[in-house]
């Protein structure tokens, strides 16, 4: 038995238990779209129904009426328990449906009332879900710098420069402090050792190589973890909690190109440039620190240096700096990307881009010191 109910914008189709709904034209944008109460009288006539196809292949635009249509026809048929398929139906209106869709929130469970193993166990699990995501989110990254080599998205040099301002001219008065007094404590310490085996002099040698091979970088990276990776998880945390992420989905616009990937080139770029920047400043601070202590010129002071530093010390500097700003932008994006939609949330992906965006530069630091020693 085959029934059919034809309308301006929508034809029926009943055949075997299953109703077919066929849309045609453009909906009127002022047209009033089906309610629950209209659904049941519209398809009193129809018994058993056990599946609705909604057929959009012969629609020709999508209307605001029609979005209303789609999503009150979900409803009534999540309510009745019908099985709903859609044909033809562009795939950023799924998008935005699904983005839609909230679950009720549960009220928090209290872990004090459950033993140690099952909250270990809980806390475990945890750890492993956060790094699936955090790999997905880094292999994200690789593949839109990927894609940056072929094909430059629109307007990213616009979004880039911003960033390389407030990740290298800004960041230069702190690197500068910071660099400097490292560099200072490292000599006093050093002359007051040396100077016991009359090899003061060896001073010069220590601090470069120490600001080169070691400080340079890693104090520059852990400074950047404090200052830009927290400003980049609460930028973006802000833009979770106040649905602007959800907006940028909604517009079709790819957030990790739009979002991330202008603080990861930028971050990758200034990295290096501060490490050259915080090795020169330590370098200085060193010396000052070590002349007055030590019975030698600068001139001598810089020959010993210059002996005892090579090219190769000043490159393995650099290219851990470039790593450790991928390290420190992909974490302070990733944190503000999972951030929650609370504002205690933003503060607690702030911290934890700081603190995770440290250990994995101190991680990074260590396989770099293994390889470098078997090499």
């Amino acid at each position: 038995m085959q029934k059919s109910i034809d309308s301006e914008y929508l034809q029926m189709h009943w055949d075997a238990h299953v109703l077919t709904l066929q849309c045609f034209g453009t909906w009127p944008t002022a047209s009033a779209s089906a309610d629950t109460e209209e659904f049941d009288r519209r398809f009193l006539g129809f018994k058993d129904i056990q599946k609705i196809v909604l057929d959009t292949s012969q629609l020709q635009g999508i209307t605001s009426s029609f979005l209303l249509f789609f999503k009150n026809l979900q409803c009534w048929t999540k309510g009745h328990h019908i099985a709903l398929v859609t044909e033809n139906l562009p795939e950023s209106v799924l998008r935005i449906f699904k983005l839609s869709q909230t679950t009720e929130s549960q009220p928090p469970k209290n872990s004090a009332n459950f033993s140690f193993i099952y909250r270990l166990g809980c806390g475990t699990l945890d750890f492993f879900s956060n790094l699936k995501k955090s790999l997905s989110f880094f292999l994200a990254i690789l593949a839109a710098l990927y894609q940056l080599l072929f094909q430059r998205p629109k307007n990213f040099m616009g979004n880039l420069f911003p960033f390389i301002q407030q990740t290298g001219v800004e960041a230069l008065p702190i690197v500068a402090l910071i660099s400097a007094l490292v560099g200072l404590i490292m000599a006093f310490v050093s002359v007051t050792q040396l100077e016991r085996f009359g090899a003061s002099i060896y001073v010069a040698d220590l601090v470069s190589l120490a600001m080169t091979r070691e400080m340079g970088c890693l104090m520059t990276g852990v400074i950047m973890a404090g200052r830009t990776g927290a400003a980049f998880a609460a930028s973006i945390g802000s833009m979770q909690v106040n649905e602007e992420l959800d907006a940028l989905q909604t517009f079709g616009i790819n957030k990790i190109t739009y979002l991330v990937l202008p603080r990861v080139v930028a971050l990758m770029l200034m990295m290096p440039l501060l490490c050259i920047f915080s090795d020169l400043i330590g370098i200085i601070g060193g010396m000052i620190s070590a002349l007055p202590f030590i019975n030698c010129s600068m001139t001598q002071y810089l020959l010993q240096m210059k002996r005892a530093l090579r090219l190769n010390d000043v490159s393995i500097g650099l290219v851990k700096s470039f790593f450790f700003g991928v390290i420190v932008a992909g974490v302070g994006c990733c944190k503000g990307i999972q951030c929650g939609r609370n504002a205690a949330a933003v503060g607690n992906a702030t911290t934890a881009a700081v603190v995770q965006g440290i250990t994995w530069i101190i991680i990074a630091d260590a396989i770099f010191a293994v390889f470098l020693a078997l090499w």
